[in-house]
């Protein structure tokens, strides 16, 4: 499996969503977190989704 810096982003993301949850972190912080996650994660299956198709 080949580690890019989107995968690095994108793991990063999810432990801080998830430690944010599990430690009590502000539902603030979280919903920041979540939208962060989506709106990366969106715009990099884009990203691939037009390398696919060149």
């Amino acid at each position: 499996m080949h580690v890019t810096t989107d995968m690095i982003v994108g793991t990063g993301l999810i432990i801080a969503l998830l430690a944010a949850i599990l430690f009590g972190g502000s539902t603030e912080l979280q919903t920041t977190l979540g939208s962060g996650l989506i709106g990366y994660l969106g715009r990099t299956a884009i990203e691939n989704r037009k390398d696919d198709l060149k």
